[in-house]
């Protein structure tokens, strides 16, 4: 019976944790809407990749974007102080194919060879090295805002269509969360706007 009792508690504190993390993010869906401040500039429209998550503090989470050739975009962070602190870290990142050459170590078997040079029926172990290519992804980190003031916003011209990958990672509020509560909303803005001819 003792046990019985123990299992219900259990479930009891699980579904109440589900239920938290649910909530949390219910809450968070819409977050870039009303608290991400638009860009000052009408030109800009609001993209369609924006979007706003629960984010777990010292977690690090990505949003993929896709930004085009002749666009400007401007991309905007904002998230509850409360419980995340008042920075978070955000970086602008770009996942490259690099070509790499790289040298293998190939064994083969082969014919051994008697005086006259006739095959004995017997074979040895023969090792050469190969140089191959191969690919892999690296990834480049085109802005963070560490190396400018912990700024929440930044805007940039795209000189061609890539994917890019925008790391967020919150440190947490410096009142070491009373409540026990790690986990807060942040939005992501991201506006977009053909890119203005300037000059002659």
């Amino acid at each position: 019976m003792s046990q019985l009792k123990h299992f219900r508690g259990g479930l009891a504190v699980v579904t109440l944790a589900l239920s938290v993390v649910a909530h949390a993010q219910s809450e968070c869906t819409d977050y870039h809407k009303f608290n991400c401040d638009r860009s000052s500039d009408t030109r800009f429209s609001i993209n369609g990749q924006s979007k706003s998550a629960s984010v777990q503090i010292g977690t690090p989470t990505e949003l993929n974007i896709i930004v085009y050739k002749g666009q400007d975009y401007r991309i905007s962070l904002c998230h509850d102080t409360k419980v995340l602190g008042d920075n978070l870290s955000i970086r602008l990142v770009e996942k490259v194919r690099e070509a790499k050459n790289v040298e293998e170590k190939v064994t083969e078997k082969q014919a051994v060879m008697d005086a006259n040079d006739e095959p004995t029926g017997q074979e040895k172990d023969v090792t050469r090295t190969e140089k191959k290519t191969v690919y892999e992804d690296v990834r480049k980190v085109l802005w963070d805002n560490s190396e400018h003031d912990m700024a929440n916003e930044i805007e940039f011209s795209a000189t061609s269509s890539k994917r890019l990958i925008i790391e967020v990672m919150a440190a947490g509020a410096t009142d070491g969360n009373k409540k026990g509560l790690d986990i807060g909303c942040v939005g992501i803005l991201i506006e977009h706007m053909p890119s203005p001819n300037i000059g002659f």
